[in-house]
């Protein structure tokens, strides 16, 4: 069977969700923040209007205020200088003519003089004119960053906090078949994706588009002959946007399902580094890492290999375009059906057409990116919830548990007639309130699955359980939990103080009361041991701390919630004689109120118990005590003397 990391290279082959399912999905959190897209959105649209102006308001000041012929009318004796005069001063030998219709008249430089003082007037003008709009692009252009990284930031603050908590309402089987990295790869990775969405694409994208439409609209406008040459190459650059976008965003498919694949092996063989050492496993974990690593290798290589064919030809289209803008534009100079501020527009205008094309690959595998995570995250929200109870009953009060004909399989099949693949079959018994029972049997018998029903954490195929008598899942299952408590092998812990673990992080439990519940266990004496005691931070997992220790922190958290039933799961398996003393100790006198369950494997450690239930192959062979047992020389009378022998 292929390891968890390995099955997330079956997300390859998964049907691909499309744009606009996941687009409309995104806009139901974009919505909630409409007036903030909105101002986005204008300042975009202002800030758009006027970098479509600029190239025009420079042809103006070429045309009109640099590139001018001085016009003057005559006016009594005198010329006077006018944009629409009949006369047209020239220079030739430094000597000043008005020209009209190809007679000179000598006239004084003091008429071109005055001509070229209110034209430089004009420029000035003009130049801190341009300034002030320059001034107001950048405004402009500061609205739309923020206000969009705003909107993008909010959008993902969202979307983690709902993705968040429906991974903790997640069926609990989901986590016994995905690797931690693979969530936690959605949850950061995922979502930041999504966030250069929003900063990067979705703003800037529409403005590109607008750019685009509106430069084309202002090329004609200025000059239909010219435009008709130059157009002729955008159809070939949309073909090729067009094919560029297929296969980047297959490629970016697979670059973020290998990237989640190496980050769930990296969490995986980083937590178990020490089995690695311990077992001289370098060379084989190296190799199949190595082997990870080269399929995201190769996946990147293929994006790349699609970002490099797309940006040449880009290049190559620009400059065939501008081409034949500058053959035929100097040909209209010429001839005079093109000034030399349309030529300049038109030359500011196509520069101004395939930048948003240049950068379009770039913002193509933003939007991929964002787009493959968007469908991660949203496979993820769509994972089946586990069921919250019909809420008939909040809590349990008593703490009996009951088993009538329990039938569970792990696989999600039909299989009523595959009676083999059951783990449980028909498992029937009854622990009476502040009972004291241990449920033993061989390894893969049912003993941890039966644990894990009474927690909720899986629903029965056939058959029922009973909490004080009433249907489990009548109650809020998740309220239910709170009154269950599971002393697992391997306690979790997490970084922090010891008191932080024992409360869980509720502020609103005082550190005195944290300190009775360990008491009431006689974990306290373990606790005062330590360095800095209740103080004490512990690494991740709890690493500083013996297994026994991390018990007993479990057993005072179970007295410090009130927990009306505690089970421990192989919990004294592998701990110390003195620890398993004081477990043992502690167990005895919370039987007195609660209920004990001790799933065990080592029998020794149940012989305590008023009651033992002997599970083998799914179903309840014997119950009784312990003498009782041995007496009937059946099961559990094997078992004993097999590990006695043994030891």
């Amino acid at each position: 069977m292929a390891s968890a990391y390995e099955q997330i290279f079956e997300e390859e082959r998964e049907k691909d969700l499309g744009d606009v399912l996941l687009f409309k999905w995104l806009w139901k959190y974009i919505k909630k923040y409409a007036a903030i897209l909105a101002i986005a959105f204008i300042s975009l649209g202002l800030t758009t209007a006027v970098d479509l102006s600029v190239p025009n308001i420079i042809r103006y000041g070429i045309d009109n205020l640099l590139n001018v012929q001085y016009k003057f009318n005559l006016v009594g004796e005198n010329f006077v200088y006018s944009e629409n005069g009949e006369y047209t001063a020239v220079i030739e030998d430094h000597v000043y003519y008005m020209v009209k219709d190809g007679e000179k008249t000598t006239v004084p430089d003091s008429y071109y003089k005055d001509a070229s003082s209110k034209s430089i007037s004009k420029i000035d003008s003009f130049a801190v004119l341009f300034l002030c709009l320059l001034m107001v692009q950048l405004l402009f252009n500061y609205g739309q960053v923020f206000f969009s990284n705003l909107l993008g930031q909010k959008v993902i603050y969202d979307i983690r906090s709902e993705l968040f908590g429906h991974v903790e309402k997640i069926k609990y089987d989901f986590f016994t078949k995905n690797p931690s990295g693979k969530i936690t790869t959605r949850i950061v990775n995922d979502t930041q994706n999504i966030s250069e969405f929003f900063t990067e694409v979705l703003t800037s994208l529409t403005k590109d588009i607008a750019i685009l439409t509106g430069v084309v609209i202002l090329m004609f406008r200025l000059n239909i002959k010219l435009s008709g040459y130059v157009v002729i190459t955008f159809p070939i650059v949309l073909i090729a946007t067009y094919i560029f976008r297929r296969f980047d965003r297959k490629a970016y498919n697979k670059l973020r399902t290998r990237v989640a694949a190496m980050n769930a092996y990296l969490a995986e063989n980083i937590s178990g580094s020490t089995v690695t050492k311990l077992f001289n496993q370098e060379k084989r974990k190296k190799d199949e890492f190595n082997d990870i690593n080269f399929k995201l290798y190769r996946s990147k290589l293929e994006q790349m290999f699609v970002f490099a064919v797309f940006r040449p030809i880009m290049t190559l289209l620009y400059y065939i375009t501008l081409c034949i803008l500058l053959w035929f534009g100097s040909k209209g100079v010429r001839d005079g059906f093109v000034s030399f501020g349309v030529l300049y527009a038109f030359t500011a205008y196509i520069d101004m057409f395939f930048n948003p094309l240049f950068d379009i690959a770039e913002k193509y595998d933003i939007m991929q990116g964002a787009f493959a995570s968007a469908a991660k995250i949203y496979k993820l929200l769509k994972q089946e919830e586990e069921e919250p109870g019909k809420c008939l009953y909040k809590d349990i009060e008593k703490g009996s548990v009951t088993f009538k004909d329990v039938w569970f399989s792990y696989s999600s099949d039909h299989i009523e007639d595959k009676d083999h693949e059951y783990v449980l079959k028909g498992a029937s018994f009854t622990i009476k309130e502040s009972e004291r029972v241990a449920i033993v049997g061989e390894t893969g018998s049912g003993k941890t699955t039966t644990v894990n029903l009474i927690n909720g954490l899986y629903k029965f195929q056939k058959g029922d359980i009973l909490l004080d008598g009433k249907p489990l899942f009548d109650y809020d299952v998740s309220n239910l939990r709170r009154r269950i408590a599971v002393v697992p092998q391997d306690v979790f812990l997490f970084s922090g103080n010891i008191t932080n673990n024992i409360r869980l992080f509720n502020e609103n439990i005082t550190k005195e009361q944290v300190e009775q519940a360990a008491k009431k266990v006689y974990a306290d004496e373990v606790i005062k041991k330590l360095p800095q005691a209740y103080d004490s931070e512990l690494l991740e997992r709890g690493s500083t701390l013996s297994s026994g220790e991390r018990q007993l922190i479990a057993l005072a958290r179970a007295v410090l919630f009130d927990a009306k039933i505690i089970i421990l799961d192989e919990a004294t398996a592998n701990i110390d004689v003195e620890t398993e003393y004081l477990i043992q100790k502690a167990l005895n006198d919370l039987s007195a109120d609660k209920t004990i369950i001790s799933i065990a494997h080592r029998l020794s450690t149940v012989k305590g118990s008023k009651r033992i239930i002997v599970v083998h192959k799914g179903r309840v062979a014997e119950e009784g005590s312990h003498d009782e047992l041995m007496a009937k020389k059946g099961i559990y009378f094997d078992l004993y003397r097999l590990q006695f022998e043994n030891s």
